[in-house]
């Protein structure tokens, strides 16, 4: 049964409509953005003080709150979450508000979801490890500052351990679990230990004559191993015949043979891999308690849409660290999936989404964030990213090709607001977006006569020069509360001189 009610009256000209509503107005200005304009992804660049947050940021915030979109907001500092409760009240959707943090008793295991969620693709095991993987890059960026480089050999050695051990899982109908994942890593057995199992499994089904008392003892061994030993117990559920098909066979082999046959330095490494990304998991904390069990139905991704929620997660990075970027990192990338799944036709009176996030280098993901932006307009995902420089993307992006990458990134945020700033990069980026226009000097000389001879000239000079980028207003008493950001939108005019960009005037108060 669909989530949504099929709405065949959607059509591609009624939605095409739908997103020319206007979402708000630029102050100071005639210009307005659309819900189209919003699909194609808003930047806000400014250093620290500049105002992008109160500025822009709330001006968007507030628009978004009130034309009844639905938005997904991550936490990277303390005060946000009050921030956008107060945004919430103001707006008249305080009941829409979900907050998860961790006195919330709300859960999401991700593995879970991903697993029994509807939809075409569902259970798919790759998508689960493909989870696991995501996961591991973002706690890199974290702990490195960029994704780093790492031998493809050691990721595609730990993608099998772990579809390998999802697989057996599900083969089993166990719950897919961090903790079961773990506890059947850390109980597998070694190539001796194989053979020693092999052995008395042998004695068990051998048809050959055997002393039957010599077959219970052999019987009661391996069933005493099963007890203490989950890998055991599950490698002898999977071995009954009834069991026993293509695919249980390719799990028994890897088991039996690859992994268990790998030389122990090799499978040390592997292993510890996979156990210190489950790790954090496993401790006393939020990512035991909230993500390793339990799905609460606030969270999954389809009820933000049905109940238009404004799910606030609230793991602010100052307070919990790295468990804070694995909590918001887990739930960001799932709501990306579940929202690139997303078919608008199918609702009634779609409406987009939002996904905000502040102080963005802390959560960006470089491979999926990327990939995401591509697509998110069809999908009606309107994605709004703060952060002080375009540096900080680049410092995430890894050693291979971060300038490159970090502008494929970026550039795909087509609405782009420029606040104060001193980073260099990052104005002459703005200014060279912007581009330059031909302007005419007059010239004064004098000849040898004295006579006074004006001549005229014509000079490429830039639209908006990187250094007035540093002068914009910051807001505060001491500027009566102004914020100015530069405004740029490809394939967009402002004003009545159609110019490519615009100059706004947001009121903090």
């Amino acid at each position: 049964m669909g989530l949504f009610k099929r709405n065949t009256g959607n059509s591609i000209q009624s939605l095409e409509k739908r997103l020319d509503c206007i979402l708000y107005d630029l102050p100071n200005t005639n210009d307005e953005i659309t819900w189209a304009d919003s699909l194609e992804g808003t930047l806000i660049l400014g250093a620290t003080g500049s105002g992008k947050s109160s500025g822009p940021g709330k001006h968007i915030a507030m628009a978004m709150l009130k034309a009844g979109f639905p938005i997904l907001i991550l936490c990277a500092k303390k005060d946000e979450r009050q921030r956008w409760r107060a945004y919430a009240e103001k707006a008249n959707r305080s009941d829409d508000v979900v907050i998860f943090d961790k006195d919330s008793n709300l859960q999401f295991n991700f593995l879970n979801y991903e697993m029994l969620r509807s939809g075409e693709g569902s259970g798919e095991i790759i998508n689960a490890v493909n989870s696991l993987m995501n996961l591991n890059e973002q706690s890199r960026i974290f702990q490195m500052g960029s994704s780093g480089n790492r031998e493809k050999f050691w990721d595609n050695a730990l993608k099998r351990l772990l579809s390998r051990s999802i697989a057996l899982l599900k083969i089993l109908d166990e719950e897919i679990s961090i903790g079961n994942i773990r506890r059947l890593v850390s109980d597998s057995l070694t190539s001796e230990d194989i053979k020693l199992y092999n052995h008395i499994r042998g004695i068990i089904t051998t048809e050959e004559e055997i002393a039957e008392q010599k077959r219970k003892e052999a019987a009661s061994e391996l069933a005493a191993w099963g007890k203490q030993n989950y890998f055991v117990k599950l490698i002898q559920e999977i071995e009954n015949e009834d069991r026993y098909d293509e695919d249980s066979r390719l799990i028994i082999k890897y088991w039996k043979s690859e992994f268990a046959d790998l030389s122990e330095r090799t499978r040390s490494i592997i292993t510890e891999s996979c156990l210190g990304l489950l790790e954090p998991f496993l401790v006393s904390g939020i990512l035991k308690d909230q993500f390793s069990s339990g799905l609460s139905s606030e969270l999954l991704p389809e009820n933000i849409i049905k109940n238009k929620s404004i799910v606030i997660v609230d793991y602010a990075i100052k307070e919990y660290g790295l468990a804070g970027i694995y909590a918001s990192s887990i739930y960001k990338m799932t709501f990306q999936s579940a929202m690139e799944r997303r078919n608008v036709s199918h609702e009634e009176n779609p409406t987009p989404v939002g996904l905000f996030i502040d102080e963005y280098q802390t959560f960006c993901n470089p491979t999926v964030d990327t990939l995401f932006q591509l697509t998110a307009r069809s999908s009606w995902i309107a994605t709004v990213y703060l952060t002080q420089n375009i540096n900080n993307i680049k410092f995430v992006m890894g050693n291979n090709q971060p300038d490159a990458r970090a502008k494929s990134l970026l550039n795909n945020l087509n609405l782009k607001f420029f606040a104060s700033n001193s980073d260099y990069d990052s104005n002459r980026w703005a200014s060279q977006m912007i581009g330059k226009h031909w302007q005419d000097f007059n010239t004064e000389n004098y000849d040898k006569d004295k006579e006074l001879t004006i001549s005229k000239n014509f000079q490429l000079i830039d639209r908006f020069p990187p250094d007035e980028f540093t002068t914009l207003k910051t807001g505060r008493a001491i500027n009566k509360f102004i914020v100015e950001t530069v405004v740029f939108k490809a394939g967009k005019t402002w004003g009545d001189d159609q110019d490519n960009y615009t100059l706004v005037r947001f009121k903090q108060n």
